[in-house]
């Protein structure tokens, strides 16, 4: 979510278009004048289709064009990122300083937050009980009556855990 509304960007960059100055607008609304002007110069080049919401570019080629783009034209990164309708100048700046670090594989994005977990799979098989052999049957009758010791001892103490707090409970 952006800190100003599309319609709050939209009026300033038309006043700023219209002729009033940049630094006065920043005055008057407490912004910085790089921004009013970059606002004005989307504006200038989308008008009313500027700061809707758009894709950014996804993958690494997408990026990769974007900056062949500025580039082959010769652009600052403001302008190219002006002409791309991108939000801030600033995203195109990541890019590129990832893209002069490690190259096209700096553009790849990476999945955010904690990798997920990968549950391990059983290293048990479970085949019909008709083609188990007795020593297989044997091994996972020992493996059930273990399991259900375990789930009988956390029973046991859960509810002993319930009557200790039962019993602090005059």
């Amino acid at each position: 979510m952006s800190k100003y509304s599309r319609e709050f960007k939209c009026c300033v960059a038309r006043q700023c278009l219209g002729g009033i100055t940049s630094r006065h607008l920043a005055r008057q609304h407490s912004i910085s004048s790089r921004q009013i002007r970059y606002w004005a110069q989307v504006f200038a080049i989308h008008g009313d289709e500027s700061f809707l919401a758009t894709q950014h570019a996804c993958t690494a080629q997408s990026k990769l064009q974007a900056l062949s783009l500025m580039w082959k034209n010769d652009w600052s990164i403001t302008h190219t990122s002006a002409v791309l309708n991108l939000t801030s100048p600033g995203i195109l700046s990541i890019w590129l300083k990832r893209y002069t670090e490690r190259g096209i594989k700096g553009l790849e994005t990476n999945p955010l937050g904690r990798p997920p977990t990968v549950k391990k799979q059983s290293q048990r098989t479970v085949k019909p009980d008709h083609e188990m052999t007795l020593e297989e049957l044997k091994e996972e009758l020992a493996y059930l009556r273990a399991e259900n010791a375990v789930l009988k001892k956390w029973e046991e103490l859960e509810q002993e855990k319930s009557r200790r707090a039962k019993k602090k409970r005059p």
